[in-house]
C-alpha cells in the first residue's frame, strides 16, 4: 500500500471512530423512541458478555442475510451496547462498511484492521493487549473476508468480530474459517418479530408451540397462546385490524415497518431488489448489463406466475436466452436469498423428473414487483392466494434455515392435484400442508395423508379464525402461521 492509500485509509478509520457515536444516536430511533431489539441481537450480546468475562472461543460471528433485513441496524445496536452499557472506549470499537470503503479505496478487511491496530493502538495483532470489537458490514465486497477473519482469530484472542453480508456469504467462506465462525442467518421479519420491533409486543414462545403443532400434531399449547396473543393485540395501542394485511403485502423488512404510505414501502423494496441485481450479483460473478436485464425479466415472470414447476427451457424461451444462462442467473439470485426453490418429493427410493418451484423471500417483494411491473390477468382472490402460498413457503424456508431448530426437509407434492407442500423430519413420513384462500376443502389433504401414510395433515387458510383440529387435520389461520 502506497503512502497516499495508507493516508486515505487512516483518515477513513479515524472518521469512523470520531463520528459513529453520533451516527448511532440518529440511526437507532424513530420519533424519539429507540428501536426495539430482534432476538438475534440478544444472542450476539450474550456472546459479547461471555467474551468480556474471559470466554474467548465464540468471538467470530457471521450474519448473512438479504438486503434490508436489518443487519446494519443490529451492528449499530451492538455498537451502542458496547459504548453505553459496557463502557467500551470508542477507539476500541471499529465499524466499517466494505461497500462504502470500496468506493474510497479497494476494500481489504485484513489491511484495514492491521492499520487500525497499528496506528490507533500502536500495536499489532499478536501483541495486542486490550479487547477490540470489529463490526464489519457488507463484508462480501471483500472476497477474502472470511480468510481475514480466520487470520485475525488465529493471531489474537483479544478481538471480537461480527461480519455481515448478503446471504451468499453462506457459500463463500474459507474452508478453514468455517471451524472458527458462528453463523446466525438474519431472515426477513416474521409477524412475531414485526410485533416486537414495532410495538414491543412479545408473542412469548409461540414459535416453539407452532413447531410442535406442525410436526407432532399437538395443538393445546398453541391454542392457548394464540388466544392470549389475539386478546393482547386488542388492547395494544396504535394496533389496528389492518396491521397484519399491511405486514403481509408491504412488510417483512424493518426499513418499511413504520411507513404509512405504501408507495414509499414499495419503492424501498424495489430499491433493495435493484441493489441485489446491480451490486450483490457482481460480487458473486462478473455479469454484464444484459444479464442484469435478464434477471429483471426472470423476476417479473416468476412474480406473476401461478405457483407450479417450470422448466428452464420454458424460462429461456420467455426471456429469449439460453437454458444455461437462465440456470446461472437463477443460481445467483438464490445465493442472495431473493428467491429460493423447492424440489418435488420423490420418496425414499424413487426419483421424480419434475422441474423446481420458485418462491420469493417474502410475499411483499413479489407484490412490489407485480405492482411496479404489472399484474398478470387474474382475479383478486387468485392473486392473494398466490401471495399467501408464498408466505407459507418463505415461513417454512426461514424456519429450516434457523439453526436454533432441528433440521427438516421441504418439498412440493408432484402428484396430480397434490397438496402444496410436504415436510419431513428425518426418516418419518411426510406431513402434507395445503394452503387455501376462501372455501378450501380438506379433500387434497386427506388424499395426501392416505398416499404418504401421514399421522396428520395441515390446512393453512382463512376459513378459521383460530386453530382447530378435526379428524387428524389441523386448521391453522394465516395470521397465526405468520407468527412462526
Amino acid at each position: 500500500m502506497d503512502s497516499e492509500d495508507k493516508n486515505t485509509l487512516h483518515n477513513y478509520i479515524q472518521n469512523q471512530i470520531n463520528n459513529m457515536p453520533s451516527v448511532i444516536n440518529e440511526e437507532l430511533s424513530y420519533k424519539n423512541a429507540k428501536f426495539n431489539h430482534r432476538t438475534d441481537f440478544e444472542i450476539i450480546t450474550e456472546h459479547i458478555d461471555d467474551f468480556l468475562n474471559g470466554d474467548n472461543i465464540n468471538r467470530y460471528i457471521v450474519l448473512p442475510g438479504l438486503r434490508g433485513v436489518g443487519k446494519t441496524t443490529i451492528l449499530y445496536q451492538t455498537y451502542d451496547y458496547l459504548l453505553k452499557e459496557k463502557q467500551i472506549p470508542a477507539n476500541q470499537i471499529l465499524y466499517i462498511s466494505c461497500e462504502t470503503l470500496n468506493k474510497i479505496i479497494k476494500c481489504d478487511v485484513l489491511t484495514t484492521i492491521e492499520l487500525f491496530i497499528n496506528e490507533i493502538h500502536q500495536n499489532n495483532l499478536m501483541t495486542l493487549d486490550k479487547k477490540i470489537f470489529l463490526l464489519i458490514d457488507e463484508s462480501h465486497f471483500d472476497k477474502d473476508w472470511s480468510l481475514a477473519g480466520k487470520i485475525i482469530y488465529d493471531k489474537t484472542k483479544k478481538i471480537f468480530m461480527i461480519f455481515t453480508g448478503s446471504s451468499a456469504i453462506n457459500l463463500e467462506y474459507h474452508t478453514e474459517a468455517a471451524r472458527r465462525m458462528l453463523k446466525y442467518p438474519i431472515s426477513p421479519l416474521n409477524y412475531s418479530q414485526h410485533l416486537k420491533l414495532k410495538f414491543n409486543y412479545e408473542t412469548k414462545n409461540i414459535t416453539n408451540e407452532l413447531i410442535d403443532l406442525i410436526f407432532n400434531g399437538e395443538i393445546d399449547s398453541s391454542q392457548q397462546l394464540e388466544h392470549e396473543i389475539n386478546n393482547g393485540l386488542l388492547n395494544l395501542i396504535d394496533y389496528t385490524s389492518q396491521e397484519w394485511n399491511n405486514y403481509f403485502k408491504y412488510g417483512g423488512f424493518p426499513s418499511v415497518m413504520h411507513d404509512k404510505n405504501y408507495r414509499i414501502s414499495q419503492k424501498k423494496l424495489l430499491y433493495s431488489i435493484d441493489s441485489i441485481i446491480t451490486k450483490d450479483l457482481k460480487t458473486l460473478q462478473n455479469i454484464n448489463q444484459n444479464s442484469e436485464d435478464q434477471a429483471y425479466r426472470l423476476l417479473k415472470f416468476l412474480a406473476q406466475k401461478v405457483p407450479g414447476e417450470i422448466s428452464q427451457n420454458t424460462l429461456a424461451n420467455l426471456i429469449k436466452s439460453s437454458p444455461s444462462t437462465v440456470n446461472t442467473i437463477l443460481g445467483l439470485l438464490e445465493k442472495t436469498h431473493l428467491i429460493f426453490h423447492y424440489e418435488p418429493y420423490s420418496g425414499p427410493n424413487a426419483r421424480v423428473k419434475k422441474s423446481w418451484q420458485y418462491y420469493f423471500a417474502t410475499p411483499s417483494l413479489r407484490h412490489a414487483i407485480n405492482t411496479n411491473w404489472g399484474f398478470s390477468p387474474m382475479n383478486q382472490d387468485e392473486y392473494e392466494g398466490i401471495l399467501l402460498e408464498n408466505l407459507v413457503a418463505s415461513g417454512l424456508f426461514n424456519l429450516k434455515n434457523n439453526e436454533e431448530f432441528f433440521d427438516f426437509d421441504i418439498f412440493f407434492d408432484p402428484s396430480k392435484g397434490g397438496v402444496d407442500f410436504l415436510i419431513r423430519k428425518g426418516f418419518e413420513n411426510p406431513i402434507p400442508i395445503e394452503v387455501g384462500h376462501g372455501n378450501k376443502t380438506k379433500r387434497q389433504v386427506i388424499t395426501a395423508m392416505n398416499r404418504y401414510k401421514s399421522t396428520h395433515g395441515i390446512v393453512i387458510s382463512n376459513t378459521t379464525k383460530t386453530i382447530e383440529k378435526k379428524d387428524n387435520i389441523i386448521y391453522l389461520p394465516y395470521k397465526t402461521f405468520s407468527l412462526i
